[in-house]
């Protein structure tokens, strides 16, 4: 079974299980207990009963002995001279019943049906007593032997008696009468009482015919009846052998006749044995074993509860800690910087994933190694001095940074910059120094850059400043040398003109035209100097026809050939857009034809599903790797590029030449707004 994270389940097993088997082992011990009291009690039913049936066997034989004396006494030759109502005989019964406590008296019985003698009195009138079952048995069957009669109410003493008779024969076998003895039942039933049981068992003596003749408790309603408990069919018993009868009680509880036939006697005893009285010692030790179990069971689910209580709180405490842990460790994972943790002896002993990304190194080679692998040689012996003395202080952070020079050393042998934040604590009496490492190689790379970009910045508004005092001394010049001569003499020629037109005089026709000249030459300069400014042809017809004027112009002064193909000249509708393509595809021909010595130059402008680029190249003999920076003029272009959210990128070619490409993203505001 699997309880991994369920510790109530294990619990409350284990303590069901140990109720289970307290039950079990309490029912079994009960059904053993319970068992062994019926099989003593049945064995204990079995000796009582074989001690009824050996009285009464005495009982009977004690006065089957008195009847058959009586019988033999009378069969001898001086009895048989003497009637059977003499008083001889009459002495003769009453002596034989004297010393018999179950036989209360002896009588005769004529050949007739008439009682004639007694050992109580010698009647004085002859009772007829023919209609006695005793009497009809003998007369109609015969037989010498004993015969034992119902049970017969005796109204005058209120008791119940049974008869025992036998025949009376002379020698030569002729029937001379019945000797009977009554008994009262009540002696059985006194030595049936006088036995002590833990618990009493009722007694019942049987005629083999099923009729009750003697009972203990005393069944007055019973008596000379059939009895009911031994069913439709009597048992079969055979003389030293006992018979075991179930018998359903009357409220439904089971009890046992143990039935004993009496030997030489048409009789047989039945003890019953009550499972309800038997089991009754066994449930007064039954309930301390079941309350004792029971109260073990409690106990075990009390104990099994607080146990579960306290597991159930562990178990969440170890939830917490384990989210704790979970958070703590992803955390550490998951952080962008390098995380180092070292014990007393500076050996690593937390490598997290960014620190193995920095190194190049698995945690699981480098925890237990000492920290040293992971910094220069050169560099060990200040570091560990340093760590040692941050160690012995009571401060609990600091930052070692670019000051004390840290380099790491990744798995490959690359050096590299970091900048690092140690920290220390007491974890189980012991110290531990924690380090946060960040790898600055690219924020100084970027620093350089920075240093770099801004001073090619200030190079260039250095640049442009002389720029536009060289542009504004050559404009001058230009207006003062050229221009303003042109004008100059425009204007004597029309001092002349007016001082001819007022004497009254037509100037000569040559002279006009010569003024015309002049005039159409002062044109001429304006429109070149306002084309050298900013060309009109951009604005006039746009960004296409302006770059393939630039391009002539290019071609006239070089004579290096240019392929153009502008196949997304469509987008360069915006003016902003249009200058700035249009600048750098100037300053990258300028570019050309002061450094390239290139034969060949291909301009090419192209766009995809997300991209519009500007790509100008040549075969010329490339950029020097110290120029890989690039002049004012390169700047200039990667600023432009930049002010429009463009990426520059210049490099040298594959096999010649330089390659320059500006990418603007078709996302940018600047094509949103030209389709807006």
């Amino acid at each position: 079974m699997n309880f991994h994270g369920r510790p109530a389940y294990p619990i409350g097993f284990f303590a069901t299980v140990t109720i289970v088997i307290v039950a079990l082992s309490t029912t079994f011990l009960l059904w053993d207990l319970r068992k062994r009291e019926l099989a003593h009690t049945r064995a204990e039913t079995v000796g009582i009963t074989k001690i009824f049936v050996e009285q009464t066997e005495r009982s009977f034989e004690s006065a089957d002995l008195v009847l058959r004396g009586v019988q033999n006494r009378l069969a001898a030759p001086y009895a048989a001279q003497l009637s059977l109502d003499s008083f001889e005989i009459h002495l003769l019964l009453a002596t034989r019943v004297l010393g018999m406590r179950q036989m209360d008296s002896l009588f005769l019985i004529d050949p007739n049906g008439y009682v004639i003698n007694s050992s109580v009195e010698q009647p004085k009138k002859r009772i007829d007593v023919g209609s006695h079952e005793y009497y009809k048995t003998f007369l109609s069957q015969g037989g010498k032997n004993l015969f034992i009669s119902k049970p017969i109410h005796d109204a005058q003493t209120k008791s119940w008696i049974i008869y025992l008779a036998r025949k009376i024969i002379s020698e030569d076998g002729v029937f001379r009468g019945l000797i009977v003895a009554t008994i009262d039942i009540a002696h059985f039933e006194d030595v049936y009482k006088l036995m002590k049981l833990d618990y009493p068992r009722p007694v019942s003596l049987y005629r083999d015919d099923g009729i009750l003749l003697a009972s203990f408790p005393h069944r007055d309603n019973m008596i000379g009846e059939r009895g009911p408990e031994l069913g439709l069919e009597l048992p079969r018993l055979d003389y030293g052998k006992l018979l075991f009868l179930p018998h359903l009680k009357n409220i439904g509880e089971n009890e046992d006749l143990v039935l004993g036939a009496v030997p030489k006697f048409p009789l047989f005893i039945a003890v019953t044995n009550d499972e309800e009285e038997a089991l009754a010692s066994w449930r007064e030790t039954a309930i301390p074993i079941v309350m004792s179990s029971t109260l073990v069971s409690l106990f075990i689910i009390v104990a099994a509860g607080l146990l579960i209580r306290e597991a159930m709180r562990q178990q969440k405490l170890a939830d917490e800690l384990g989210m704790v842990h979970d958070r703590y460790r992803h955390t550490i994972e998951s952080v962008m910087d390098a995380i180092i943790a070292v014990d007393e002896d500076k050996n690593i002993i937390l490598f997290n994933p960014s620190a193995e990304r920095m190194f190049g190194l698995e945690a699981k080679d480098v925890l237990g190694q000492p920290l040293a692998m992971l910094l220069p040689e050169r560099f060990r012996d200040a570091h560990h001095s340093h760590v040692k003395k941050f160690g012995s202080s009571e401060v609990g952070s600091r930052a070692m940074g670019p000051q004390l020079g840290i380099v790491g050393l990744r798995s490959d042998g690359v050096e590299f910059p970091i900048e690092s934040t140690i920290s220390q604590t007491i974890i189980n009496g012991k110290k531990q120094l924690t380090a946060v490492l960040r790898d600055v190689t690219e924020r100084r790379k970027s620093e350089i850059e920075l240093r770099e970009m801004n001073r090619q910045l200030r190079g260039l508004s250095e640049a442009l400043e002389n720029i536009r005092e060289e542009e504004r001394a050559r404009i001058a010049r230009e207006l003062h040398d050229d221009l303003g001569q042109q004008l100059t003499g425009l204007k004597l020629e029309l001092t002349w003109l007016n001082g001819r037109i007022k004497e009254g005089r037509l100037p000569p026709e040559d002279r006009i035209l010569e003024m015309k000249q002049q005039l159409d030459g002062a044109i001429a300069s304006v429109r070149r100097i306002s084309t050298e400014l900013r060309p009109i042809i951009l604005d006039d017809l746009g960004f296409a026809e302006a770059v393939k004027w630039l391009i002539g112009e290019f071609t006239k002064r070089t004579h290096v050939p240019v392929e153009l193909n502008l196949n997304a000249e469509v987008c360069v509708s915006n003016s902003e857009l249009a200058t700035a393509l249009f600048r750098i595809v100037q300053e990258s021909l300028t570019n050309i034809a002061r450094h390239a010595q290139a034969t060949l130059v291909q301009i090419t402008l192209d766009k995809d599903e997300h991209y519009l680029t500007l790509t100008i190249s040549d075969n010329g003999i490339g950029l020097p790797a110290e120029m890989q920076s690039g002049g004012f003029g390169l700047v200039s272009m990667r600023e432009r590029a930049n002010a429009l959210g463009a990426k520059f990128t210049m490099a040298n070619g594959r096999l010649s030449g330089v390659v320059i490409r500006v990418e603007f993203d078709l996302d940018s505001p600047i094509f949103s707004e030209v389709n807006a």
